[in-house]
C-alpha cells in the first residue's frame, strides 16, 4: 500500500511541475507576440491559444507523463537495478519516456501531422525530455522519492549490528 501511495504521489506532483513548467513556457512564448503588438491577443485569438494548449495539454503532455511512469514502475519491478542510482534513473527515465511516445503520437496526438522524420524525432525528443524532467526533479527534492523508494528489495540487512 505503501509503495502505490508514493507511486501515486509521485505521478501527482509529477504532473503539476509539467503542467506548471509548460505554463511557463507557453507564456514565454506568448510575450514577445503582446510586446510586438502593443496588447493582448484578439478574443478569438485567445480561444484558439487557449484550444491549442489544451490540446498539447491533453492530448500529449499528460499521457507521455503517465505511460512513461507506468512503464518505469514495470521496469523497476522487473529491474530493481534501474531505480538505485542516479545514472540509471536519468538514462531508464529518458528511454523508456521515449518508448512511450509512439503510442502516445499515434493514438493520443490527434493533432499533431508530422510531415518529416525530423518532426517525429523532434517532437518525441521534446516530449520525452519533458516527462523526464517531470518525473525526476520530485525524486531529486524529495527522500522520499529518491533512488530506490520504488523497489522490492529490503535496504537494510536482517541481522541488526550492535
Amino acid at each position: 500500500m505503501l509503495w502505490l501511495a508514493r507511486a501515486l504521489l509521485w505521478l501527482v506532483i509529477s504532473a503539476g511541475l509539467l503542467l506548471a513548467g509548460f505554463t511557463v513556457l507557453a507564456a514565454v512564448l506568448l510575450v514577445p507576440g503582446v510586446i510586438a503588438h502593443g496588447g493582448p491577443p484578439a478574443q478569438l485569438q485567445r480561444e484558439a491559444l487557449g484550444t491549442l494548449y489544451s490540446g498539447l495539454v491533453v492530448q500529449a503532455l499528460l499521457p507521455e507523463l503517465a505511460l512513461s511512469a507506468v512503464l518505469w514502475l514495470i521496469a523497476t519491478g522487473a529491474f530493481p537495478i534501474l531505480d538505485r542510482s542516479w545514472p540509471a534513473l536519468w538514462g531508464g527515465t529518458f528511454v523508456l519516456a521515449a518508448a512511450a511516445f509512439p503510442p502516445v503520437g499515434h493514438y493520443m496526438f490527434a493533432m499533431w501531422q508530422p510531415t518529416r522524420p525530423r518532426d517525429y524525432a523532434v517532437t518525441l525528443l521534446l516530449l520525452a525530455g519533458a516527462a523526464t524532467a517531470a518525473l525526476l526533479i520530485p525524486r531529486a527534492i524529495s527522500p522520499v522519492l529518491g533512488p530506490g523508494c520504488f523497489t522490492n528489495t529490503a535496504k537494510r540487512g536482517i541481522v541488526r549490528e550492535p
